[in-house]
C-alpha cells in the first residue's frame, strides 16, 4: 500500500492507493498522483508501508518520512506520555531527578513531594517483618535446626510444664501417661528408677535425662532429652526478648528522625 505525505514538519497524509507497485504500473501507468492532477508531486514523499505514521514528519535531512521524536511532539503539543519527574514547560520536557525511591510525584507542583509518616511505616514494616523472623524463624542449638513457628512454642511449652509440674505429682500413673504422650517408651527398670525418684523427691531431674523423638526442622527425627528441650526453649524466649527490645529501640530512633537519609542509616545489626 502506498501513503503519500505533504513535505511538512508536521506532514499530513494527503491520499492513499491500495495498490502494489505491479498494479500502479499495469492499472495507473506507474502514476501515482493519477486520480489527484491538482496535486504537485514534488512536494509529496511516498511512502510504501503496511500501515500509515501515526504523527509523520518530514526529514529534509533524509528526504523521507519518519515519525516524530518526543522532542518534536512536545513542540507541536501533541500530548505524550510523561514519567514521574517530566514536565512541560514553554514547549520544552523538563526533567527533575526523584530524591529518593520514597518521593512521589506531584503533576500540579511539578515537585517530588514526600510523606515522611507513610516512610516511617513502610521502615516499621520492614524491621517488623525481621523480628518475626527473628521470633519464629529457625533456631540453631548444638548443631540442630529447629522451627519455631507457633505450633512448636506449644509443644516445648508441654515439655516446660510437665518438667514444672512433675515435683508436685505423686501419682505415678499420671506420670507414665504423661510420659506415655511425649513419646517416652516405660519399661521396668525406668519404672523402678521414676517411683525411686519420687520417693526421694528427684523426679524432676530424672525426667529431665529422658530422651524423647522431636522433629527438626527439615523433618528428621533427633533424639533429645526433655532436660535439653527444656533449656532450647529458655534459648529461645531469651532471644525472642532480645529482639524485642531491639525492635523497639529501633522503632524509638525511626520517630525521632526527620530525613530519609537517618531513615536509612537505621540499621538492625
Amino acid at each position: 500500500m502506498f501513503y503519500i505525505y505533504t513535505k511538512e514538519k508536521k506532514s499530513r497524509l494527503a491520499f492513499t492507493v491500495n495498490l502494489t507497485a505491479d498494479e500502479v504500473m499495469q492499472f495507473m501507468e506507474g502514476n501515482l498522483f493519477l486520480d489527484y492532477p491538482e496535486l504537485t508531486p514534488s512536494e509529496h514523499i511516498v511512502i510504501e508501508r503496511t500501515e500509515p505514521f501515526k504523527y509523520p514528519t518530514y526529514d529534509e535531512s533524509t528526504n523521507t518520512i519518519r515519525e516524530m521524536t518526543r522532542d518534536e511532539l512536545i513542540e507541536e503539543e501533541i500530548e505524550v506520555q510523561l514519567a514521574p519527574g517530566e514536565y512541560i514547560e514553554d514547549k520544552k520536557l523538563k526533567s527533575i531527578p526523584q530524591p529518593s525511591s520514597y518521593h512521589t510525584w506531584n503533576t500540579s507542583t511539578h515537585t517530588w513531594d514526600i510523606d515522611m509518616e507513610d516512610v516511617k511505616r513502610t521502615f516499621r514494616h520492614k524491621f517488623r517483618e525481621i523480628l518475626l523472623d527473628k521470633m519464629f524463624g529457625s533456631y540453631e542449638h548444638n548443631g540442630k535446626v529447629f522451627q519455631m513457628q507457633e505450633y512448636d512454642e506449644v509443644n516445648f511449652m508441654r515439655v516446660k510444664m510437665a518438667l514444672d509440674m512433675a515435683g508436685e505429682i505423686e501419682d505415678y500413673e499420671v506420670i507414665k501417661e504423661a510420659l506415655d504422650t511425649l513419646g517416652i517408651p516405660i519399661d521396668a527398670e525406668l519404672e523402678e528408677k521414676i517411683k525411686m525418684a519420687m520417693k526421694a523427691g528427684k523426679l524432676k531431674p530424672l525426667l529431665k535425662s529422658l530422651p524423647t523423638q522431636w522433629r527438626l526442622k527439615d523433618n528428621s527425627i533427633a533424639s533429645i532429652s526433655l532436660g535439653e528441650l527444656n533449656l532450647i526453649y529458655f534459648s529461645w524466649i531469651l532471644r525472642v526478648i532480645a529482639a524485642q527490645n531491639k525492635y523497639t529501640a529501633i522503632t524509638k530512633k525511626i520517630r525521632e528522625v526527620s530525613t530519609v537519609e537517618e531513615l536509612e542509616a537505621i540499621k538492625w545489626d
